[in-house]
């Protein structure tokens, strides 16, 4: 195998792998996977997310933590991300995402219009990541919402 093959299957291969590791944060999500240990296994250290607010949260623990109490208000979520662009180098990776999220509120009757128990949001997604020689972990992930529709329920007040 000629050289350039072999740096063109490693780049392809760590692709792969970066966006794995991006989109078992979202499963993680929306199975509501919130153990510290997953959350190791996704973020650095370091790791941190904005959220579309501007709010920061860093740290496995504390994301993992943030996040277990902001779901707890949704029955369930589905982050549906499309078009992942990765641009490598070397260890460290930004991808790119467009992103429709679905959250059903926990305390809207079923008896409801789907328009009145839920929201839907479509933006895009971005994130850092380093290969930590354990594997790729996500340094940032930033959300940029360009569109929202339906019930906001507390979410009113932050829009």
């Amino acid at each position: 195998m000629q050289e350039t093959d072999q740096h063109e299957l490693d780049a392809l291969l760590a692709t792969s792998r970066i966006i794995r590791t991006f989109n078992s944060y979202y499963r993680a999500v929306d199975e509501r996977q919130f153990d510290a240990p997953r959350f190791q296994r996704i973020f650095a250290p370091d790791g941190r997310i904005v959220r579309p607010n501007g709010a920061e949260i860093a740290g496995p623990a504390d994301i993992a933590e943030s996040h277990a109490r902001s779901f707890a208000r949704f029955e369930a979520s589905q982050h549906l991300l499309t078009g992942h662009d990765v641009d490598l180098d070397g260890a460290t990776a930004t991808v790119r995402a467009n992103l429709v999220a679905i959250h059903l509120w926990k305390d809207r009757p079923v008896t409801v219009r789907m328009e009145d128990r839920a929201f839907t949001a479509g933006g895009v997604v971005t994130a850092d990541l380093r290969e930590s020689g354990k594997g790729w972990r996500i340094a940032e992930v930033r959300t940029r919402i360009l569109w929202r529709t339906g019930y906001f329920g507390d979410l009113a007040q932050t829009r």
